[in-house]
């Protein structure tokens, strides 16, 4: 959404430092999945949103009475209106915190304002329950939909009863694009816009700006505000699967699960940043956004903050243990779990009741069978804590759209039988489609992985579509793959610059910022170069190399370089370190993830990119290099079976960032 409404969030609030005397959350969450058939809108998955996002909230301090649903068909233009009236800005008080969040189908309209504000001629507007995706001249035109401009005045009313101590936070889980062409995977919006056939923009100038009509508002009195969106205005915003398999909006998800996770002195832009490298592996073509005052603690910092521990939920036996932690605060299927006395500060040097692994994992709850016996009273006052994180599996689930009596269907299921992580699904991650002389490769949002002639052998076939699979399988898990180190907590930061290509010397610096949008989203063209700094602000001296993971799913190991050793690459706590080589920006565009991966002695991925994944076959490596080499699943008779990876995290850190090439 490129509301005009959110960019009143710019501005800047003097205010901030002021004591918050009240903390009360409350909380709105509008969710429309099933609009009336007769609507034209296509069913989706927001219904399954509302219990992610619910759980995220209750995870950092909101009450269960304070969370407000408004869903199908209470959710109309009118009910959403009053709601935002009654349960935000009629509940709200000053130096309080407010939610509002909206799952549910987006759209376009006409500008109809004499002096528009949109350089495209068009709104952006959340599509109520009661709103019809098609125009009809004197019949329906829109008069049902939310307006941006509208939704930001009922948000003013609530950051003025919340006033300058307060703090509010909108995320819109919808897009105002089109509809994916073959209808894979549950698109929140369409490309028809709610205006007449014949609608011209031609006379919106090059003075149109996206401004709103607030911007001369003495905003002094408001609470500080940030949103963010799931794609950019003119892109597609699908939908995604959770750990269990069921549909949910890819923004929700991605928010609900880094929200939980977040700290005390989190900031809305480091929160946002780690929702852009979620949404790089499940939805990679989409350009999250964001608005408003980045730079904040989230929420004012009042919240619970990041589970350092957790409780024991229920005990089924001796062996078995249930714990009040799931995947949305990090603990995954394969995870270690460590049972300590309570008060256990410094679990290092403390020898655990009990350990057991993760079987199974809910958004809230987990499910540990463990590798010695405890006792009923003894484990309901533990402290459970994660000695290995768990990083879940590389399956991915796939649909064979051919006739069944093709001979290509035969290889197909011959050899996905031979890679247990390759499942096949009526909700697929991939789609395989046999159509007008040629074999397509498709991901859920309709994006062509592969083009491959039927002229070919089906064997031939079927080995190019599986190497592109477990490419895809690799680069998925990858981009998803964080490790927190408190010893050797690593980051790094471009530096863009301009150099001489034929001597390799730097000539200028160019600030961040030029490569940066308003949201802090980093664009590079064909062309741009850079460098990076690396930083440790850790207690101990750690190793890096750096990880390239393209839009296209290949890996790539940037540092050390070919005539370097890992030995090389060696940074002291507290030092800053500028990498002298130059990187060259170059195709394929799209969403590009760099992954810095520390650890406390020098590691080596390039030998396991050169044979992918076999050069660590029956030898003692690294942890880290062990499970890199095991993602290439490069035997088909690969034992681990899509099995889960854990990885003691301790002395192993993982810091991405995202970036746009154009």
């Amino acid at each position: 959404m490129k509301t005009i409404l959110f960019l009143l969030l710019n501005a800047i609030f003097l205010t901030f430092c002021h004591p918050v005397f009240s903390q009360e959350k409350i909380a709105l969450i509008v969710a429309i999945a099933d609009y009336p058939p007769e609507s034209g809108w296509m069913k989706i998955s927001s219904d399954n949103d509302i219990p992610l996002v619910k759980a995220a909230l209750l995870k950092q301090g909101f009450k269960e009475e304070s969370i407000f649903i408004l869903q199908d068909k209470a959710a109309t233009r009118k009910g959403i209106i009053e709601a935002i009236k009654k349960q935000l800005a009629g509940k709200a008080t000053p130096g309080g915190i407010a939610y509002f969040h909206y799952s549910g189908h987006g759209q376009q309209v006409a500008d109809q304002t004499e002096n528009s504000d949109e350089i495209d001629g068009y709104d952006e507007a959340l599509v109520p329950f009661d709103s019809p995706m098609r125009y009809v001249a004197g019949v329906y035109e829109g008069q049902n939909l939310l307006r941006d401009e509208e939704l930001g005045e009922l948000l003013n009313e609530v950051r003025a009863k919340l006033g300058p101590t307060g703090n509010l936070l909108a995320v819109i889980d919808a897009c105002h694009s089109g509809t994916g062409t073959r209808g894979m995977s549950p698109a929140r919006g369409t490309d028809i816009s709610m205006a007449p056939a014949d609608y011209k923009v031609a006379h919106r100038g090059s003075t149109a700006s996206d401004i709103n009509g607030l911007e001369g508002r003495n905003e002094a009195n408001l609470a500080p505000m940030a949103a963010f969106f799931g794609a950019a205005p003119n892109q597609l915003n699908f939908e995604t699967k959770d750990e269990n398999g069921n549909g949910v909006g890819s923004l929700s998800y991605a928010f609900s699960k880094k929200f939980a996770e977040a700290g005390k002195n989190t900031t809305y832009r480091g929160l946002f940043d780690q929702i852009k490298v979620e949404m790089s592996a499940i939805a990679p073509r989409q350009q999250p956004q964001a608005e408003g005052l980045l730079d904040q603690q989230i929420m004012g910092g009042n919240i619970v903050g990041k589970t350092t521990y957790f409780s024991v939920k229920s005990y089924t036996d001796a062996e078995t243990l249930v714990i009040g932690g799931g995947w949305l605060q990090g603990i995954n299927e394969g995870a270690t779990i460590g049972f300590y006395p309570p008060e256990t500060r410094e679990h290092n040097s403390e020898k655990p009741i009990v350990t057991g692994t993760v079987n199974n994992a809910t958004a809230m709850d987990a499910v540990v069978y463990l590798d010695g016996e405890i006792a009923k009273k003894t484990a309901l006052g533990t402290w459970a804590i994660v000695l290995e994180e768990g990083f879940g599996n590389l399956s991915i689930s796939i649909k064979l759209d051919i006739a069944e009596n093709l001979p290509l269907m035969k290889a197909m299921e011959e050899k996905m039988s031979k890679l247990p992580i390759l499942k096949q699904s009526e909700t697929p991650d991939l789609f395989v489609i046999e159509k007008e002389g040629k074999v397509l490769l498709l991901t859920k949002d309709d994006f062509i992985l592969e083009e491959i002639t039927s002229s070919m052998s089906a064997n031939g076939i079927a080995h190019r579509l599986v190497e592109k699979m477990k490419g895809y399988a690799q680069a998925k898990f990858l981009r998803n793959l964080e490790v927190s180190s408190y010893y050797i907590p690593l980051e790094f930061e471009f530096v863009p610059v301009k150099y001489d290509k034929r001597s390799g010397a730097v000539v200028e610096n160019i600030p961040i910022e030029e490569k940066m949008d308003k949201a802090g989203n980093i664009h590079f063209k064909n062309g741009d170069a850079f460098q990076i700094k690396v930083y440790n602000q850790g207690e101990k001296s750690a190793y890096f190399t750096l990880l390239d993971i393209q839009p296209d799913n290949v890996v790539n190991i940037l540092i050390p370089d070919t005539n370097e050793i890992p030995a090389d690459y060696r940074i002291g706590p507290g030092e800053a370190k500028l990498v002298k080589k130059v990187f060259e920006i170059g195709p394929p565009a799209g969403t590009e993830v760099f992954k810095l991966v520390a650890t406390d002695e020098p590691i080596d991925l390039r030998n396991i990119v050169a044979s992918r994944g076999t050069s660590t076959k029956g030898i003692s490596k690294n942890p880290f290099e062990k499970l890199f080499a095991e993602t290439y699943l490069e035997e088909e008779t690969n034992t681990r079976g899509g099995k889960a990876f854990s990885l003691k995290s301790e002395n192993v850190n993982v810091y991405s960032k995202v970036f746009i090439i154009e």
